[in-house]
């Protein structure tokens, strides 16, 4: 039989997500304990329903990079380096009018599978809604280079095509916007450091692309040494 929740308990669960009042008037506890468990879910690794690939919670909260940190750390001597590959669909709204929202939920999963299959060993991740991310760990041995974000955006439009209606015209196939990162830290302390580090540097990068602030591979180094730079050095 299921556990009965107090009424204090209910209370609480509700006030964490007070819009199941709203969307779910007659179970709002059930819905607040579902948002709870997806939540927890996403942590510990569990893909995306509606793409496949792993969500920011994975990285950001769960210990997504743990094995990466504990097998290539004291293998790196010149810091401890991941590579990102950023695919982000244009106009998803136009695809969702234009095919329906089946087809565009089946765009978004082409593209996370079209990642996976360009980048064998990277781990998917889905940053935004209609954005995800290929993660170029150390174990994967890839790595990012400047020539990649027009072949990436060829692939993507094969292999995305195939789950359009056949004969649709080459103006109707998405279009991506391709972001690419290397990102080196130094002397990172512990892997619990790495994931909200990762995440910080993925957004930045989308957003210096899609602001056309930055085109090409963008390269970044943190120190997290404890070292203090003195004049001259910045």
């Amino acid at each position: 039989m299921p556990y009965p929740l107090d009424d204090a308990t209910a209370t609480a669960l509700i006030a964490l997500n007070p819009w199941v009042l709203q969307r779910h008037r007659d179970a709002p506890v059930q819905a607040a304990v579902e948002v709870l468990l997806q939540a927890e879910q996403a942590r510990r690794g569990h893909p995306d329903a509606k793409t496949g690939a792993l969500q920011v919670p994975a990285l950001t909260q769960g210990n997504l990079l743990k094995e990466e940190y504990d097998l290539s750390t004291h293998a790196h001597h010149d810091g401890w380096r991941v590579g990102a590959v950023i695919a982000d669909v244009q106009g998803m709204i136009h695809v969702n009018a234009r095919f329906g929202f089946p087809t565009g939920d089946a765009v978004l999963r082409a593209t996370a599978e079209s990642l996976a299959a360009q980048y064998p060993g990277a781990k998917v991740l889905r940053l935004h809604a209609d954005c995800l991310a290929a993660l170029l760990v150390p174990t994967s041995q890839l790595t990012v280079r400047e020539d990649l974000d027009v072949p990436t955006r060829e692939r993507l439009a094969s292999d995305v095509r195939r789950v359009l209606p056949e004969g649709t015209p080459d103006a109707d196939v998405p279009a991506w916007t391709v972001s690419l990162l290397e990102l080196t830290v130094d002397a990172p302390s512990h892997w619990q450091v790495l994931g909200p580090l990762v995440w910080a540097e993925l957004e930045r990068t989308h957003v210096m692309v899609r602001s056309g602030r930055a085109s090409g591979l963008q390269r970044r180094r943190l120190r997290l040494d404890g070292f203090v730079p003195g004049p001259g050095t910045l």
